[in-house]
């Protein structure tokens, strides 16, 4: 990077170091020295001086071109941003071009496959997409051993730790691995490249056929590390991904590492470009075939099925329903731990044991009932547990009750008494009743159970969506649609909200709740968010310690001004899904102001 950069300063370029990390090393001291430094910003944490970019000092500078060395390198606690690719994002959307520096293993989607050959996993990535957006990648490669003589020599690391390196990390069996993944990794950016000119310029195909992945996750510890191995293998069939992630009845209530697991999954595949999708629903296998089938899906990625249950796992029974349709199945890289109780078939659940505590119930009411009402009336009321179960609980549990129920009340009372024989038919045609009973009941409130808070939950989007757009249609001046806007924020959640438009001394409060917590810390974030387009500020790794969340109004290179959300409980709020409603309802309402213009 060093010796490019002089290169094209000869040739006239104003070209300054933003940030270099020379590890001690004298070969690069000495390169660096040749040029102009921007000082970097130090910051004290816990007894450590940390160094990042100085990102004000270089938009004050204007070089044609800045060198930022350590793209994966998280910033410093307080910074601006919480990681540096971002800051290099905002410096090109200033008009500088960057050089940068990263690793193969600091890529997102290798993380996985790195942290299965070396043993090591590496904490600091950067998004795929990130790379699909530059203008040039420069491949570095040497022989492996050349490298580890650079390394002993201290060209890479100084001498006392690149001993340690090379036994650790830097084995020739890691090297040649990583040598293969870095060549692989180029050639599929490479190719999409190729693709994206030959589609630019209309030239004649082969295309690849329209193949859409769809992709499965629960909460768990490889949640994210499955999402990135979907990510490769969409990106190896050219294809369209989801990630869909159901929610059952044994789901409500996720703890808070299962919530976080399942969010930063979510926030992975949003980095990696794909789409998201999150709702309800009683049957996995059966809503993911629907929701397949819908939306033309053609692969269907899941977690190796692991335990006992694996012919009842929700997997098996996906792979049984899923004619014509792929089926990929994802194995951890790293070892997994399962606790023996979520290895067994749930064949006893809460359920099932509070039926047949109704069904008990009943049967004690019907024993003292016996003499004084006829057979067909305790026949009725030995079904109000069928009945109660159908409308509580799952249709396998409702039909195991009805069973129950049946055999209960054939032993008790019906003659001959205590056998499981049966005189009468018409007795028998009212226990097949009671299966068909039990199977419609559980079956109708099964999917009112789950499709009315899915509703309840699609609500909001059906508001900020389709809702916003009518209302925007009609209004002809500016501030009608700033008020739409605020309307439709206050329908979205609880907490105070504004919109802010820019005006002589900066962003101010077009239209809003006047409690609204503008303090200076949170007009700063806004600001910046109107001057960089993007979002900004809580649930973001944007300035992420303020109060509120804010989106900009922006359309084609146009920022008409910013959202802003101070949620009571942003954590629950700000999932993946609700950030991209927001981001459309700002998108819309910029839309609309540039009709108005």
């Amino acid at each position: 990077m060093l010796e490019d950069a002089l290169s094209h300063r000869s040739d006239g370029l104003d070209i300054v170091i933003g940030y270099v990390e020379t590890h001690g090393r004298a070969e690069t001291t000495a390169l660096a020295a040749r040029l102009e430094a921007i000082p970097s910003i130090r910051v004290d944490y816990q007894g450590l001086t940390l160094r990042d970019p100085d990102i004000d000092a270089i938009l004050r500078r204007r070089p044609q071109i800045v060198l930022i060395d350590e793209l994966a390198h998280t910033d410093a606690p307080g910074s601006r941003h919480a990681k540096r690719h971002q800051d290099i994002e905002e410096i090109l959307h200033a008009g500088i071009s960057v050089y940068t520096t990263v690793n193969i293993q600091h890529i997102e989607s290798q993380n996985d496959i790195v942290a299965q050959i070396t043993g090591i996993r590496v904490a600091e990535t950067v998004p795929d997409t990130f790379f699909y957006d530059a203008d040039e990648i420069c491949l570095i490669d040497i022989p492996p051993e050349e490298l580890q003589i650079r390394l002993r020599a201290g060209k890479v690391y100084v001498r006392d730790m690149a001993e340690q390196a090379v036994q650790r990390f830097f084995s020739v069996e890691n090297l040649l691995a990583l040598r293969q993944i870095a060549l692989r990794f180029m050639a599929q950016v490479t190719d999409r490249q190729m693709l994206t000119r030959m589609r630019a310029r209309a030239i004649p195909g082969p295309w690849p056929a329209g193949e859409r992945l769809l992709v499965g996750i629960r909460p768990g510890p490889t949640a994210d590390q499955m999402v990135r191995a979907a990510y490769r293998l969409a990106d190896r069939f050219r294809a369209d991904w989801i990630v869909i992630s159901i929610g059952t009845e044994t789901e409500q209530n996720l703890t808070d590492q299962e919530r976080r697991w399942l969010n930063d999954a979510m926030e992975t595949a949003r980095s990696l470009g794909g789409r998201i999708v999150r709702y309800r629903g009683g049957d996995v296998p059966g809503e993911l075939i629907r929701y397949a089938r819908q939306h033309n899906v053609t692969m269907i990625m899941l977690g190796k099925p692991r335990g006992l249950d694996i012919f009842y796992s929700p997997v098996y029974r996906t792979m049984v329903r899923s004619k014509g349709i792929d089926i990929f199945l994802y194995e951890p890289k790293a070892a997994v731990s399962i606790p023996i109780h979520r290895q067994l078939p749930q064949f006893v659940s809460p359920n099932l044991i509070i039926s047949a505590i109704l069904i008990a119930l009943v049967t004690i009411v019907n024993y003292f009932l016996r003499n004084v009402i006829s057979s067909s009336n305790l026949l009725i009321i030995q079904l109000v547990p069928v009945v109660a179960a159908a409308l509580l609980f799952r249709r396998g549990t409702a039909i195991i009750t009805a069973i129950a129920s049946i055999l209960i009340f054939d032993f008790a009372f019906v003659a001959p008494y205590y056998t499981l024989t049966i005189d009468d038919w018409d007795y028998f045609i009212s226990f097949v009743g009671y299966v068909v009973i039990a199977f419609i009941i559980s079956g109708l409130a099964t999917r009112l159970r789950y499709l009315l808070p899915q509703i309840r939950r699609s609500e909001a989007k059906v508001e900020a969506v389709a809702v916003l757009s009518r209302d925007l249609v009609n209004v002809a001046h500016r501030q009608e649609i700033f008020d739409t806007l605020y309307r439709h924020m206050k329908q979205f959640g609880e907490g105070a909200f504004a919109v802010l438009t820019p005006g002589a001394g900066g962003l101010f409060v077009n239209v809003g709740d006047p409690d609204y917590p503008l303090t200076q810390k949170e007009r700063t974030i806004a600001q910046w968010a109107f001057e960089n387009g993007r979002t900004a500020g809580r649930g973001t790794e944007t300035l992420p310690m303020g109060i509120g969340h804010y989106v900009p109004m922006k359309a084609f290179a146009v920022t008409f001004g910013v959202l802003a959300f101070a949620f009571r409980d942003p954590e629950e709020v700000l999932t993946p899904e609700n950030k991209e409603i927001l981001q459309t309802m700002a998108y819309l309402g910029a839309l609309a102001l540039e009709e108005v213009e």
